[in-house]
């Protein structure tokens, strides 16, 4: 079974995000060899992208607090002290969890690095990637993923188990990509939850 993920993924281990128990369970199953992990090379240069917008919403609401408690400072009845310590515990909670986030999503793309099979972004790849865009009125981001599975099928035998699992159903189910994706016999998910049961099944019939 060959199991092709996208930056959701990744960023859902990072970020232990909602889905992060089931994402690990397939990760874990790929380290042990249960089946093949396949993630287009561009995924993990796009997770990275999500770093910026984030520190900015942290910085917009360690601006908006901050503004809060310079406010209450002005209160005849505010305690300066407790307004200081609860300065600093706010300013140190966002600080650390930025550092901590950025580090997890190195950690885990360095380790996915190892792990995963990479579809490299090669020109074909790239050429077919703005072809699906305009067909399925993808973004570039979303076309660059998916030329990156396409290219990875067809890779393999037809008859080879395949799955793709993804989170973006509006834009990834509609009926043409479907189509494609069935007709180089890769299944299709948008649950890393119903994913990780049914790679579990799997593992278990083949042992």
């Amino acid at each position: 079974m060959h199991v092709f993920v996208e930056s959701n993924f990744v960023l859902e281990l990072a970020f232990r995000q909602a889905e992060y128990t089931f994402c690990e369970q397939i990760r874990q199953g790929a380290v042990s060899t249960a089946y093949s992990l396949q993630l287009p090379h561009y995924a993990l240069t796009e997770v990275f992208e999500k770093l910026r917008p984030l520190r900015n919403e942290w910085e917009r609401y360690q601006e908006y607090l901050l503004k809060e408690i310079t406010q209450h400072r002005r209160e005849a009845e505010s305690d300066a002290s407790a307004m200081d310590d609860l300065t600093l515990a706010l300013t140190t909670l966002l600080s650390e969890r930025t550092r901590t986030q950025t580090q997890r999503l190195y950690a885990i793309a360095g380790e996915l690095s190892q792990v995963a099979t990479l579809v490299p972004l090669a020109q074909a790849v790239i050429e077919e990637a703005f072809e699906k865009a305009q067909l399925y009125n993808l973004t570039p981001q979303d076309s660059l993923i998916y030329a990156s599975v396409l290219a990875g099928l067809r890779s393999m035998p037809t008859d080879t188990p395949k799955l793709f699992v993804l989170r973006n159903e509006k834009d990834f189910g509609k009926p043409g990509i479907r189509a494609e994706l069935s007709a180089l016999g890769c299944a299709y998910l948008v649950s890393f939850q119903a994913a990780a049961g049914r790679l579990r099944a799997y593992a278990n019939r083949a042992s």
